[in-house]
């Protein structure tokens, strides 16, 4: 995570880059919300007054104060492309993140919608805890009989949470150790998963998305992936939160949170722009613009 200096950035951009650093706990929908809500927050006229270096400066903070998070890279891109486009600052904020935010309202109900239409089941399987999985299964148990198996992922246990949570909305849910994945996939019809960011490497989310994958293609079913295009990045990011500590005289303790997930492992990937392949998604972020100043200050190069 970078450092935010505020000598070198204009105060209200210096406290919405340091509040986002210090965001342990939301999710990267919500970080994304909270970032263009205070944006807009802003008066016109003294967005105006911003200087391009000044938005340069907020952009580069944005990203390396969440790293792996593909919504904040993308409002860090597009403020990037609008100065290396000539723009004004303001423009971008008033245009292309009012259009950002407004896609993200209508996601949820746009993918919910193009998943009835596409997973046929009545027994998948998951892991971990997503909000746009939950809202696609309770659209899916509104007019079929719906079983989930939901595998516990750890370390966080959050797959036990999102258990409980299915079971309050009233879908029949189950709870696995994450070592019975292979399992119990076998009497499913399916795996779905979300994304924390879908870039041209692979599917980010919580350690155990590939096995859920692995699982379901040694068994011969589809693994579905549902979430919002604001997630789609058309450069890699790999930040995955590895840590290692000792235990003791050659004993150390090494933990992942997330992973990636190769692309061909995913049957049909389901956003709020329709449903694809994966050598569709590689196709349409290839055509995404990226700011050239990414590799001028050397983060990282375009796959």
């Amino acid at each position: 995570m970078g450092k935010v200096l505020p000598s070198l950035m204009d105060q209200r951009l210096y406290e919405i880059a340091d509040t986002l650093a210090k965001d342990a706990g939301s999710g990267a929908s919500d970080m994304m919300s909270n970032v263009m809500s205070s944006l807009l927050a802003i008066p016109d006229d003294e967005l105006a007054s911003i200087g391009s270096s000044e938005w340069e400066r907020f952009a580069l903070a944005l990203h390396r104060a969440k790293p792996s998070v593909a919504p904040i890279f993308n409002i860090a891109n597009a403020i990037m492309l609008e100065i290396e486009q000539g723009g004004d600052g303001a423009t971008v904020i008033r245009t292309t993140l009012t259009e950002m935010m407004e896609r993200e309202k209508r996601s949820g109900e746009l993918i919910a919608s193009i998943a009835k239409e596409y997973i046929d089941a009545q027994w998948l399987v998951t892991s971990s805890y997503s909000g746009t999985v939950g809202h696609v299964l309770e659209i899916l148990a509104r007019d079929r009989p719906l079983k989930v198996t939901v595998a516990e992922s750890l370390p966080g246990g959050e797959g036990r949470m999102f258990a409980k949570k299915l079971s309050e909305m009233g879908i029949e849910a189950e709870v696995i150790h994450d070592s019975t994945v292979f399992a119990r996939m076998s009497d499913a019809d399916g795996a779905i998963t979300g994304a924390d960011s879908l870039t041209p490497a692979g599917l980010v989310n919580k350690v155990g998305t590939r096995t859920l994958a692995e699982a379901a293609r040694s068994c011969h079913l589809p693994t579905y992936a549902v979430c919002g295009w604001s997630k789609a990045c058309p450069v890699v990011l790999s930040d995955l939160i590895i840590s290692q500590k000792t235990l003791g005289s050659r004993l150390s303790e090494r933990i992942q949170i997330f992973e990636s997930t190769p692309l061909d492992l995913i049957s049909t990937l389901i956003t709020d722009r329709g449903p694809m392949a994966s050598e569709d998604l590689r196709m349409k972020l290839g055509a995404c613009p990226v700011a050239k100043g990414w590799s001028t200050h050397k983060l990282f190069e375009r796959r």
